[in-house]
């Protein structure tokens, strides 16, 4: 009896020590995070680097602070898409076509927060981001992840995005924070993803399965090599139909070209979401058409078979007269 006691004593202990271990962790880890930025739905702050590790040899530490400039995080971030799929029955069975993680308008409300959360963190940090959906605002699913430098590359994690659903699990259950909604990470050309070594790779926790590495340097360099021009294009802009001498040209119609072609680009990704979300709406529509045509026929079918008996009774016969 009073070896039941002593562990139940003893167990009690053990219970109230974790306990405490865990609201000081958890203590520790708001501690270890600081918002910088926090307005109209997007939110870009510092956080504690796990993966970072003092004791290494060498040590294994983020190249931080750094000074780009918010325009050249633009045209770093500007190039990552992403791929993935919402829970719905239909998503399952189509091929994830990538797409801009940031849109346009997020891109210029992040180019300044984030640059100066890069100057601002320290060797320890992380640049974390968390965007809510400009028009679901009160839906839970959200852009977010977090992004540093180490040695020669800039690595980004993603955690969720709003594009894409959560899955429902039923049961008024929340999503299970495992749940990747299947995405993935790319690069858009010419900008390429890079590739690092296996002593310079990041030790990534079981959460953040979804993330890619950029050379910096590289992808800002193809931002700014200018376009290969055809020698008769060339011509013939040197010398004008008219035969006047060729004026010098402002310095503001590449801008203008610019975003010219930005419009462009984004009319033709709202025109493709547009084909494929009426895809997938005349895909639904013909599955449940085609389910409420197998419900009929059932309850035709089980209609005939319950009338059969009653149809194919005969009557008595009445006994002949004598």
């Amino acid at each position: 009896m009073q070896m039941n006691k002593d562990s139940l004593r003893q167990g009690i202990a053990a219970s109230t020590l974790l306990l405490g271990l865990y609201w000081l962790l958890a203590l520790t880890a708001c501690a270890e995070q600081r918002l910088l930025y926090d307005a109209s739905g997007i939110q870009v702050g510092i956080v504690t680097d796990l993966s970072v590790d003092m004791d290494a040899a060498p040590p294994v530490i983020n190249r931080h602070p750094v000074t780009y400039t918010p325009q050249e995080i633009r045209s770093i971030i500007g190039s990552l898409q992403v791929s993935g799929w919402s829970g719905m029955f239909l998503d399952s069975f189509q091929t994830p076509q990538p797409k801009p993680v940031f849109t346009e308008a997020e891109l210029t409300a992040l180019a300044e927060p984030l640059a100066a959360a890069f100057h601002a963190a320290t060797l320890r940090d992380r640049v974390f981001f968390i965007l809510r959906n400009p028009i679901a605002r009160y839906e839970t699913d959200r852009t977010s992840g977090s992004l540093f430098f180490r040695d020669d590359y800039l690595h980004v994690v993603l955690t969720d995005h709003y594009a894409f659903l959560k899955a429902d699990p039923g049961g008024g259950e929340k999503r299970d924070p495992r749940d990747a909604k299947g995405m993935k990470l790319w690069v858009n050309p010419p900008a390429q993803a890079a590739t690092v070594p296996d002593a310079k790779e990041p030790r990534w926790n079981p959460f953040e399965t979804v993330h890619i590495s950029l050379n910096p340097a590289e992808v800002l360099a193809t931002k700014e090599t200018p376009p290969v021009v055809a020698e008769s294009s060339r011509q013939e802009a040197a010398v004008p139909a008219t035969g006047q001498p060729a004026l010098k040209a402002d310095s503001s119609m590449p801008r203008a070209a610019d975003s010219e072609s930005d419009l462009r680009l984004q009319l033709r990704e709202l025109t493709n979401a547009n084909l494929d979300l009426r895809t997938q709406m005349k895909e639904q529509s013909a599955t449940i058409e085609k389910l409420k045509a197998e419900l009929e026929q059932l309850r035709s079918e089980t209609t005939s078979g319950n009338s059969k008996p009653s149809s194919g009774r005969q009557a008595p016969r009445k006994p002949a007269a004598q």
